[in-house]
């Protein structure tokens, strides 16, 4: 069996992944439904269960959209990156880090549209039990949660693509890639 260096665990062990659950977005998606968690013991079970089913008829065209734009903007820069610049990252090994925040996003909203789907069905029995109330609160700690970890990474992608510019840049001026003209005039408006 051949070892493949672009499944989504071996890219995930090589980007790290500590950096999934010590960082920002992790953090935040778990203080605002903590804060949420506790008002949902005030909310009467039948009124739950309606807001519940409204929310994931909303989330669930969110994630089908969202999983989208992830990949339309992951489309996107790898056809503006150029083939000089793909080789450079995959020579220098720094592909996977660039790239594998956009599978990690992907896979995120395909998971959650999953879940929304799932939850959606789950909702909809005809379950009347205490017990089942406060499992339905737990799984909404987990749904928003997961939604707004899914959300804020998506988020963070700006900032990868803005390193992924800046690093363009950086090589194209390198290997002379840049029109000479461009180059004399900002040389010329810096003095």
């Amino acid at each position: 069996m051949t070892n493949n260096k672009y499944s989504f665990t071996d890219m995930l062990k090589i980007f790290g992944i500590s950096k999934l659950f010590f960082c920002k977005e992790a953090y935040l998606s778990l203080l605002i439904p903590t804060i949420l968690f506790y008002s949902m013991f005030y909310i009467s079970p039948a009124e739950l269960k309606s807001i519940t089913i409204e929310l994931t008829k909303f989330v669930i065209a969110s994630d089908v959209a969202m999983l989208a734009i992830v990949i339309s903007g992951f489309a996107i820069v790898l056809s503006v990156s150029g083939s000089n610049f793909l080789f450079f990252l995959n020579r220098k090994n720094l592909n996977i880090r660039f790239f594998f925040p956009f599978y990690l996003s992907s896979v995120l909203w395909g998971w959650h549209a999953i879940f929304s789907v799932a939850l959606f069905m789950l909702v909809s029995t005809n379950i009347k039990s205490e017990i089942f109330t406060g499992c339905l609160i737990g799984i909404l700690f987990l749904y928003i949660s997961f939604f707004l970890y899914a959300l804020l990474n998506s988020i963070s992608l700006v900032r990868t693509i803005l390193r992924l510019g800046f690093e363009k840049v950086k090589l194209d001026e390198k290997l002379g890639n840049i029109n000479p003209k461009l180059l004399d005039t900002f040389r010329n408006n810096d003095t």
